[in-house]
């Protein structure tokens, strides 16, 4: 797996924005990497500025306007265009780069909710398998409300003809603005081997206009963190603040919350589930997120296993857990466990799943477990509660 950072950082402003009449009007500027800012000169640079210097010298590391690169992502500028002057040279070390404005804005693109949008480029380059993902981000002011990111989608270079790429992307509804990035995977065996991909003309363009009628849109981005008997849901909201969302685990709603994330419990280990999202507002449903499909964890240990222990997963090992502690275990083979809980001595009784301490620091957690007459254990935490 890749782990992916984008590093952007932008001013907080407050925008108005309108969207009519973009259809084909480009929206990235600077997208063919012809607008550099003029090389600084030092002082005496003027007696020696063509002394050794071919006519056809130009600094290959100046950076283009209305562009940010990552620190991480080797660069530089090529006279090796697919049109125009210049285009850039990236490097397979891993990085990304994208569009901004003049005043260093990032989601400065405005968009309008529903409408398609086109975004090309062409690529040419040695590298030895499929890279570039492509990431729109879709925003409501300063709202981040989808990342649409095209890893199913990358390139596979030629060294000696230039290709180009075509994707269609749909802006949700609410969203007001969008900002286009775009990543370079990290690729050893091409880096080793002096590997490298061109890109030019970059293109962002209105397609088709907005429906303009108000729909509720899916939450996006649903990740799915599997426990053993529980599966960590967390998603992105839609841009109506007014909205609900409602569970559905292998397509049957479980609970509707204002919440945007959710813990399903009651799952068996090593069991197979689907899992998504819709967006509630009064009678009105959304369609279900992109559904994702999890397995929860299977137990350590087998169940007459000499050495099995449950424990509580929301205990840290340094001993540490929130003052209202989740009693979610690992290994603990029968749900319907007879279990008894004492705080410093004192037996205390769950609410709604939960053992909330009533003051934070040193605390003594003992607990009392039987499954069986012949399956039963007594555990005691030092705990430090945060």
């Amino acid at each position: 797996m890749t782990n992916k950072i984008y590093l952007i950082l932008f001013c907080l402003l407050s925008f108005s924005y309108t969207a009519e009449g973009q259809i084909g009007h480009e929206l990235i500027p600077n997208g063919g990497f012809e607008e550099y800012p003029p090389e600084t000169k030092q002082p005496g640079d003027e007696e020696e500025e063509d002394e050794g210097k071919a006519p056809d010298y130009y600094d290959p590391y100046l950076k283009p306007k209305y562009w940010y690169f990552n620190s991480s992502l080797a660069y530089s500028r090529t006279k090796d265009a697919h049109d125009g002057t210049y285009a850039i040279k990236l490097y397979p070390n891993g990085g990304s780069f994208f569009s901004r404005d003049k005043d260093f804005n990032p989601y400065h693109i405005v968009v309008e909710p529903g409408a398609e949008y086109q975004l090309t480029y062409w690529y040419k380059g040695s590298l030895k398998r499929p890279n570039i993902t492509v990431t729109v981000d879709w925003y409501r002011d300063l709202t981040s409300i989808k990342k649409d990111s095209r890893e199913k989608d990358k390139v596979r270079t030629s060294a000696d003809q230039w290709q180009k790429k075509t994707m269609t992307f749909k802006a949700p509804a609410g969203v007001n603005r969008a900002g286009v990035g775009l990543y370079i995977e990290n690729d050893y065996e091409s880096a080793e081997s002096g590997g490298f991909v061109l890109i030019d003309d970059i293109s962002f363009k209105m397609t088709k206009e907005g429906t303009g009628t108000a729909t509720l849109e899916a939450p996006s981005n649903l990740t799915a963190h599997p426990q053993q008997r529980e599966m960590e849901l967390s998603w992105r909201p839609v841009a109506d603040t007014d909205v609900q969302y409602q569970v559905l685990v292998d397509g049957q709603p479980v609970v509707t919350t204002k919440a945007v994330s959710f813990i399903v419990e009651g799952l068996e280990p090593g069991s197979s589930h689907r899992f998504s999202v819709k967006s509630v507002k009064g009678a009105e449903q959304s369609k279900p997120s992109d559904a994702v499909t999890q397995q929860t964890q299977s137990m350590n240990m087998g169940v007459e296993e000499e050495g099995r222990i449950p424990y509580l997963y929301w205990v840290k090992e340094a001993g540490t857990c929130p003052r209202s502690l989740p009693l979610y275990y690992h290994d603990l083979a029968d749900p319907n466990a007879a279990i008894a809980y004492q705080v410093d001595g004192t037996p205390v009784t769950p609410v709604d799943g939960k053992l909330v301490f009533a003051t934070k620091g040193q605390h003594i957690l003992q607990i009392e477990i039987v499954e069986t007459p012949g399956r039963k254990w007594e555990i005691e935490y030092k705990l430090t509660v945060d």
